[in-house]
Order: C-alpha cells, then structure tokens, then sequence
C-alpha cells in the first residue's frame, strides 16, 4: 500500500526523533508507531481512575443526544475544554463529560 511512497515523516518518541521512510512500513507498524508517539495521557493511571470516578458520578448516558452506550456505539469521557488547548484540565473532573463515539467524534476538539 505505502510501497509507491518515498515521503520521510518525523515522528517523536519522548526522547528521540526517528526518521522513517513510509514505503518501508506494513499499517500495523506505522499504527503502533503512532501509539508511541502520543502522549501516553489517556493509559496514565491518574486518567484511568479519574475515568471510572466520572462514568460513576455521571453515568454513561451521552450528555448531547442521550443515548445509552453499546458495543456499536460505546461510552467515551470526553474533555468539554480540549485537552490540547487547556492541558491544566486535563484531570479536572469538571471538565469531563460522556458522550457517545459519535457525538465524541462530532465534538472533535471544540467546546
């Protein structure tokens, strides 16, 4: 699929830069290449309890259309102030809310 691709993207990983060339990747690497890369915010301890603290004050009905979570459909806590514009909410559970992948989706990173 990325075989015809010679662009070189950099990505960071704490510490280092790594350049990589596209063409050389299968899909999976390059998703687990962006796991790395990410903050690591959402699988911090801190996050994961104060996930669970929000789904047992504010349930997991979608707080814009009311929709109960399913398998197709399921419960996402979502930062009403976007983490990447306002970092110092981030553990604020005030700034939380549930919603639905889709209203989350929707939401992207507006308030």
């Amino acid at each position: 699929m990325f075989k015809h691709l010679v662009k070189q993207y950099k990505l960071k990983n704490k510490k280092q830069s790594l350049l990589l060339k596209m063409s050389t990747l299968t899909s999976n690497e390059i998703g687990n290449l962006i796991k790395q890369s990410s903050d690591g915010f959402l699988h911090t301890k801190e996050w994961k309890n104060l996930r669970q603290q929000a789904i047992e004050i504010y349930g997991k009905q979608c707080a814009i259309c009311k929709v109960v979570p399913n398998k197709k459909n399921p419960c996402n806590i979502d930062h009403i102030k976007p983490r990447k514009f306002f970092p110092e909410l981030a553990l604020d559970i005030l700034n939380l809310q549930p919603l639905c992948a889709k209203c989350n989706k929707r939401k992207g990173n507006k308030y």
